[in-house]
């Protein structure tokens, strides 16, 4: 197996955001896309990076197959965004009928063009999380339930094994998926987070087949191989990851989204960053939403 080779985590782009999230390399436009959602807003980075505020907290920015047109989640909500020139036109696809201190969190879309989205409460205290399949927007499948934070989403490159992270457990699932279906089974539990190594949180799948994790709290990102033993542990400088994609013109970039953190009222140097890491791997193209 190929051995793995990385440069050391820096600072690419200079957010000062809260809570950034949902990183997505769209590999047709080579842009760069991810949240902040505290400050209710999605950035948009190519050769800029351009910041564009919404009037409610936004939890993911995911491409479809239409020209500057996302799907996003808010609360309860899944939106369509069009942008045309400088302006954004806003449209409600579907509302979710979820507990009031409920809000959808982390997304995907899968090789069939479909929207996969986990939910989380915002105490973070009541198990009302789920993990949603989207066969339409009309009308989704509840497929796991009874936690409290739904977290990272991806599929192995063969499309064969599911992987879902459940925040509070500290634990990454993995299950058999039907491509075609969209169905999925045999769900176990793939890994464990050691317990000095934080919070897992976003999740993505290089084309070899290994699960890199960003470990909120945990000052670091975790690569695991197929029978979920740790491959390799890259330390940050920051201690809140938060998400990770593969990017860059030969998508061997990892692009990792971090979030503010204070201590002793003292803001952590570089926290609510977005930070580069190259390598020697690569990682999976995204897969665009179909209307």
């Amino acid at each position: 197996m190929k051995e793995l080779l990385y440069s050391k985590a820096e600072v690419k782009l200079h957010c000062k955001g809260q809570l950034l999230e949902n990183p997505i390399w769209n590999f047709k436009t080579k842009t760069l896309t991810f949240v902040d959602i505290k400050s209710k807003c999605f950035y948009i980075w190519k050769k800029k990076l351009k910041k564009y505020k919404f009037s409610k907290i936004i939890s993911n920015f995911l491409p479809t197959s239409s020209k500057n047109v996302w799907l996003a989640s808010s609360k309860n909500k899944i939106l369509r965004i069009k942008k045309i020139g400088k302006k954004i036109y806003i449209n409600c696809e579907c509302t979710l009928d979820i507990d009031k201190n409920s809000r959808l969190n982390d997304a995907k879309i899968d090789s069939s063009g479909r929207l996969w989205a986990s939910s989380m409460d915002n105490n973070q205290k009541d198990k009302t999380g789920k993990l949603y399949f989207f066969k339409n927007l009309t009308k989704p499948n509840i497929i796991s339930e009874n936690f409290i934070i739904g977290n990272g989403i991806d599929w192995s490159p063969n499309q064969k094994k599911l992987y879902f992270v459940k925040s509070d457990k500290k634990t990454i699932f993995i299950y058999d998926y039907n491509k075609k279906s969209g169905k999925v089974k045999n769900c176990k539990l793939f890994a464990k987070i050691p317990k000095s190594r934080g919070i897992p949180d976003g999740i993505c799948v290089d084309t070899l087949g290994y699960i890199w994790v960003a470990c909120w709290d945990g000052g670091c990102i975790i690569r695991y191989n197929q029978k979920g033993k740790i491959n390799n542990i890259i330390k940050l400088p920051v201690s809140r990851p938060t998400s990770l994609c593969f990017g860059g013109g030969n998508l061997k970039n990892i692009y990792v989204t971090t979030a503010r953190k204070l201590n002793n009222n003292k803001l952590e140097k570089n926290s609510g960053n977005v930070f580069i890491i190259k390598t020697n791997i690569k990682g999976k193209k995204i897969h665009y939403f179909k209307f």
